[in-house]
């Protein structure tokens, strides 16, 4: 089954970091970790019947919470109806626990390939109430079958914009680089040697912080200086910007890119650096949040497109053995490729202009211009609405575009 004590006790920190609680909210996040524990422990001792009561009761106390309250822990209810079919199925409560079931696919539940494991849920899995909740779960969370069913790009022409790239010459670039001794970090060995040597630098100069709100100068320099002076992280986007600038400082074509979800009720995403290989003859992928590159079976340096390509067909996918999260955690392969950015690469976004500052708000400057690629028939009134209204965004289907040359 899928244990909630994990996600109560990082939702319920969240809270407390983010805001002071007010004792409804510090008493049900307590109360809530207190009653999955309970749960967790009847079920150890194969008291199903008690691990339901103990659930139903949360539920129960839940619906006696003010609507402000009922919103900030509304993300248990998928998780909380999910283990509460598991229980109801261990019971053998069938009705409830297939109707407990459907309510966990309806509120979100989506951890599709937990599912199709999950012992707990063996005496379920031949109705057919059953069968149709799982595979409205799998359209939503079977990010594999997702890609695969993306449908092709269709590769017609477009007359769209140019994107640019900022020289090296660049007075800010040319300060950086002298700034970091960004020469002897990049070394002198071959090209891929020095994407490598910089992304690490990237990877190491500030924390990850996926929960940080955007500083308000977005370049290199002045996002290393305020994690130093704050003693504080970025999310993946500004680390992106990070070594967007140190690529440029050093002469090579790059871009960040927006890695999204299908899901337009889905907020989480991911951004990563990709720069131009003169020797590939390709833009690669190079990930500073978790100082992560992928290669193919031979050790041939990826792009994002044959990343994606791979997922949807299975093919081998190597992910370099020092990826990591803040030097903390080791990054696998199967939870970075085929969870994580299997679910974050259904379309993509580019700005035109690759340069210094380009997401710093300044009085008077014109709005960002953003390249979006969705594939098959996916379009712009399908895909999450959170665009900043400072910004322009041309949609496109065709990849040859998308990834065009840089000179």
């Amino acid at each position: 089954m899928k244990k909630l004590l994990l996600a109560f006790s990082l939702c319920f920190a969240i809270l407390l970091v983010n805001a002071q609680p007010s004792n409804e909210q510090a008493e049900f996040g307590a109360y809530s970790q207190a009653s999955e524990k309970k749960a967790h422990e009847d079920y150890e001792k194969k008291d199903y019947s008690a691990s339901v009561s103990d659930l139903k009761e949360w539920f129960m106390r839940y619906e006696q919470l003010s609507p402000a309250m009922k919103k900030n822990f509304q993300g248990y209810i998928p998780g909380t109806y999910y283990n509460l079919a598991c229980y109801e199925a261990l019971a053998g409560q069938k009705t409830d626990a297939l109707n407990s079931f459907e309510k966990a696919v309806e509120s979100g539940y989506a951890n599709y390939t937990n599912t199709l494991v999950d012992s707990d849920l063996e005496s379920l899995r031949n109705d057919e109430k059953f069968k149709a909740a799982l595979l409205k779960m799998r359209e939503k969370g079977d990010y594999g079958y997702i890609l695969q069913n993306s449908g092709p790009y269709n590769h017609k022409n477009t007359a769209l914009p140019a994107f640019t790239y900022q020289s090296a010459n660049t007075p800010e670039l040319v300060a950086l680089k002298k700034e970091f001794n960004l020469d002897s970090i990049s070394g002198n060995g071959d090209e891929i040697s020095r994407f490598k040597n910089l992304l690490h630098w990237a990877h190491n100069s500030v924390r990850h912080d996926g929960n940080s709100n955007n500083p308000p100068l977005r370049n290199a320099a002045d996002l290393i200086a305020i994690c130093k002076k704050e003693n504080r992280g970025v999310n993946c986007r500004m680390m992106a910007t990070i070594l967007r600038d140190a690529y440029q400082a050093e002469g090579f074509y790059t871009r960040i890119v927006t890695c999204m979800p299908k899901d337009t009720a889905d907020f989480d995403c991911h951004v990563i650096t990709v720069v131009w290989s003169k020797t590939l003859n390709k833009w690669v992928w190079m990930d500073p949040t978790f100082n992560a590159y992928v290669s193919d079976e031979k050790g041939n340096l990826l792009n994002i497109e044959e990343v994606r390509t791979r997922l949807i067909n299975g093919s081998p996918l190597v992910l370099n053995d020092d990826a990591n999260w803040n030097n903390r955690q080791k990054e696998t392969k199967e939870q970075y490729l085929g969870y994580y950015m299997s679910k974050n690469l259904y379309w993509l976004k580019c700005s035109v202009k690759s340069e210094w500052d380009i997401e710093t708000s300044k009085e008077g400057k014109p709005p960002v211009e953003y390249i979006d690629l969705y594939p098959g028939g996916y379009t712009a009134k399908d895909k999450p609405g959170k665009v900043q209204s400072s910004a322009s965004v041309i949609a496109t289907n065709n990849p040859d575009y998308f990834w065009q040359k840089p000179f």
